[in-house]
């Protein structure tokens, strides 16, 4: 951070003829959600100074606080920081980094490079709840329609799992707890190691398509839990080893298709069945994305997804898929009125193979440039799979309402 501060106030010169760095700029955020059992408030801010021949230093102070009942957590960090400059046909940017890779619309095979803070189990936002990570991107620009990327992480970071206090604690992590508490042992691997992982990326851009391919080579951000005896459980984040490609198609002026290929080799699943937690099995996975998204005259948005995941040597149920084959879809509509200052938006969420569904109907009123107001629902169904990753918050439906306020 001391670094990061540093080049705000003075800037590296890549090259002699330089133009004079503009004034340092200060933006910030906070956003605060309630429902009818929790609150979340998150407060960022920034200070970002662009210096000119694509130099740019950005710091950023996030406080996050949460509260549950009686359960309240707070913490502030470092959010997204970093660096970033270019030199001949590369570009490098340096530090706390938030990427989006794929193409996938809040649901993705490919977007995996950050972890996640999951205080506000399927509430999350899904861009907004990245960890940020340590990492170098260097892009080099083979001309102007491809590039190459590599993403180099030193430093492997889990993710935050939700508390086993809250509402929104798996049954996994129940059953796990209690164990513990009677007296099994588990043998646990840190949440943060140095490790290297890295990701290399392949884009190219061309008039009425974009194909994007990926190799991953990470660690897995949500830990694989095992049954190693009766009274014994191992906690690891074994290796995640991914190939995949995705791109859209522009059908049309407003009309886009989206795509995305992923396979992984050889990946660690753990089995949950009848509310236990089994031994550990590796397959491989094969997941595929479809979609499209298009905009009516009259400013209707209208996006839809469907999805497939595949694990063909499947030993058992998981705690994230049920059967060998699962097909989801995903639906979002919105409506802008009063010059585009009222929204009405529905987002839904559903697995075919097991019925289970998230839905989010919601309005959002933009009141000023810098002040938004948004209500709405959270409603989790279930069909016959009780323990399903939706399923088993079905008791957790409630209103919502939040605040956003930009300075």
């Amino acid at each position: 951070m001391v670094l990061l501060t540093v080049l705000l106030l003075f800037p590296m010169q890549i090259r002699a003829e330089e133009d004079q760095p503009e004034r340092p700029q200060i933006s910030g955020a906070h956003s605060w959600r309630y429902n009818k059992f929790s609150s979340y408030d998150q407060l960022r801010v920034n200070f970002e100074r662009e210096y000119g021949k694509g130099q740019k230093a950005l710091v950023s102070v996030h406080g996050l606080y949460y509260q549950e009942d009686d359960n309240k957590t707070w913490s502030a960090y470092l959010g997204e920081s970093y660096y970033k400059f270019r030199a001949g046909r590369f570009d490098f940017k340096l530090g706390q980094l938030v990427e989006t890779l794929g193409s996938g619309d809040k649901i993705s095979w490919v977007d995996k490079l950050n972890s996640r803070r999951y205080h506000n189990g399927l509430a999350n936002d899904y861009n907004r709840d990245k960890r940020e990570q340590p990492c170098a991107k260097v892009t080099y620009n083979v001309n102007s329609r491809m590039s190459l990327d590599v993403h180099y992480l030193p430093v492997f970071q889990a993710s935050e799992l939700t508390s086993i206090y809250s509402k929104w604690a798996t049954a996994f992590q129940k059953y796990l707890a209690t164990a513990l508490f009677f007296g099994a042992r588990l043998q646990r691997e840190d949440d943060t190691s140095l490790r290297e992982q890295f990701h290399v990326g392949f884009n190219s851009s061309f008039k009425k398509y974009e194909l994007r391919y990926h190799y991953f080579r990470f660690k897995e951000r949500i830990p694989v839990i095992e049954a190693v005896g009766e009274q014994d459980f191992r906690w690891t984040y074994p290796l995640d080893e991914t190939v995949a490609l995705d791109g859209n198609w522009q059908l049309g002026k407003d009309f886009l298709l989206r795509f995305e290929l992923a396979y992984t080799r050889d990946k660690s699943y753990s089995i949950f069945h009848q509310g236990r937690i089994g031994y550990l099995f590796r397959s491989d996975q094969y997941n595929l994305l479809l979609g499209t998204d298009k905009t009516f005259k009259n400013n209707l948005y209208f996006n839809i997804q469907g999805l497939l995941s595949h694990i063909p040597d499947m030993k058992g149920p998981t705690p994230v898929q049920i059967h060998v084959t699962e097909a989801l879809t995903t639906i979002q509509l919105r409506k802008g009125f009063r010059s585009e200052t009222l929204f009405v938006e529905f987002n839904g969420l559903s697995n075919l193979t097991t019925g289970e569904y998230l839905l989010t109907p919601q309005i959002s009123l933009q009141k000023t440039d810098w002040l938004k107001f948004v209500g709405g629902v959270h409603l989790n169904g279930r069909s016959t799979e009780r323990l399903g990753p939706i399923g088993q918050f079905d008791k957790n439906n409630t209103p919502f309402f939040e605040t956003h306020v930009i300075f």
